[in-house]
């Protein structure tokens, strides 16, 4: 039977799906047997990463067109994975044979050792379904003051209900010791002293420059940088997984999913009573007074809204601040170039090319009569001799260690 594991967040931006598809591929390369599941609903976060777009998601599946088989992505790196896709949101409204035949779907599937799904970030029914039948729960928090409240949020919807899986906590985007201990020491705190829900720290990421870069050239860190920090964390972090003993006990596919739509459902009906008491009025309205209007629902709106710009601006500060960082050391390799490379490699520093002003010759002091009261003339600097210049740069380094 397979471990199911929950990445998820609060907020959106932390570096969820990055987590969810490096730690898929560390226990891999471990050699577990690993499956993801995109659950990010129709985001395709996981598509971008790995820069694999299928045609086909869990639609087809739901729809009877085609096989999980046959829409999966087969090895990639060592690990499965199965799009969600727009066929995730379709969930919620899944008749009892379209969830049963779903169910068969993935119980024809081969035996895996983890199932890690990758959700969405906030608190739709979608994500606290599958938090809530999995045997664990990864989330997912940075050092930012709205990730941890809107951590705290979620952590808050899923304590009033009867099963809470395991959570365990991972800090990301660290730049320093005393930032991941503040954060978790905050999270920690918070739900300690209003909530009845237990939380343990798995580990952190690290602030690393080639997780960007992954980013970019869509192949994950995991696989384009394996000595890098980020690579070390999740490393480490898969070892934790691995190596620390099952608080529950592993269930079997079959009920994972039928909790699963269990949990959708009654979900799916607090929300249809809570958008329909929002409709309803409060009252019997005064004649030529306008009714009164319920804001409820349009406050959690723009909530929601305010939480997407602020990570959209989260992440824009992030990456103006790595091209400072980069802009800086861009400045400092020039230095040192134009510093080492005009010099051979036994002379000093090439000196300002200025007019000095030194004391002349008693016969050059006879020549200038106007300087002569002052003893000393202008005369330019000599030219050293011209050294080679180094262009290619493992050359330059070369120099540079000399």
């Amino acid at each position: 039977m397979a471990k199911v594991i929950t990445v998820t967040s609060g907020k959106g931006g932390v570096g969820k799906t990055s987590i969810s598809l490096n730690l898929s591929l560390a226990l891999s390369s471990a050699g577990f047997k690993v499956c993801l599941f995109d659950a990010d609903l129709g985001l395709a976060n996981v598509n971008i990463l790995t820069g694999l777009f299928p045609e086909n998601g869990l639609e087809q599946v739901m729809d009877g067109d085609l096989t999980l088989n046959e829409i999966m992505i087969r090895d990639f790196h060592g690990i499965d994975i199965i799009p969600g896709s727009s066929g995730v949101e379709k969930m919620a409204d899944l008749t009892l044979k379209e969830s049963d035949t779903l169910i068969k779907a993935f119980l024809k599937l081969d035996a895996y050792d983890y199932f890690i799904f990758d959700t969405s970030a906030g608190i739709s029914a979608q994500v606290l379904s599958f938090c809530m039948a999995s045997h664990e729960m990864i989330l997912v928090v940075t050092p930012e003051p709205t990730s941890l409240t809107d951590a705290y949020s979620l952590l808050k919807v899923l304590s009033e209900n009867r099963q809470v899986p395991a959570v365990k906590v991972v800090v990301n985007q660290v730049k320093t010791r005393a930032s991941a201990l503040k954060t978790w020491s905050k999270l920690k705190g918070t739900v300690q002293r209003f909530l009845r829900i237990k939380i343990s720290p798995l580990g952190i990421v690290a602030h690393d420059r080639n997780v960007p870069a992954a980013i970019i050239s869509q192949v994950p860190f995991f696989i384009l940088s394996p000595d890098s920090v980020a690579t070390r964390c999740i490393r480490s972090i898969s070892q934790k997984l691995a190596l620390v003993p099952d608080e529950q006990a592993d269930i079997p596919m079959e009920l994972f999913w039928h909790q699963c739509f269990q949990f959708f459902n009654s979900r799916k009906k607090a929300e249809s009573q809570t958008r329909a008491s929002g409709r309803r009025r409060p009252g019997p309205a005064t004649p030529g007074t306008p009714p009164a209007r319920d804001y409820s629902l349009e406050l959690a709106e723009l909530k929601q809204g305010l939480s997407r710009i602020e990570a959209q601006v989260s992440r824009l500060m992030d990456d103006t601040a790595g091209i400072k960082d980069l802009m800086g050391q861009v400045t400092e390799l020039k230095r040192i170039f134009k510093q080492k490379a005009f010099s051979s490699p036994g002379e000093k520093p090439v000196p300002d090319r200025t007019l000095h002003r030194q004391r002349p010759a008693p016969a050059e002091a006879a020549d200038r009569p106007e300087d002569s009261d002052k003893g000393i003339s202008p005369v330019a600097a000599p030219l050293p001799k011209p050294g080679k210049i180094y262009l290619d740069f493992e050359a330059w380094m070369k120099k540079r260690s000399v």
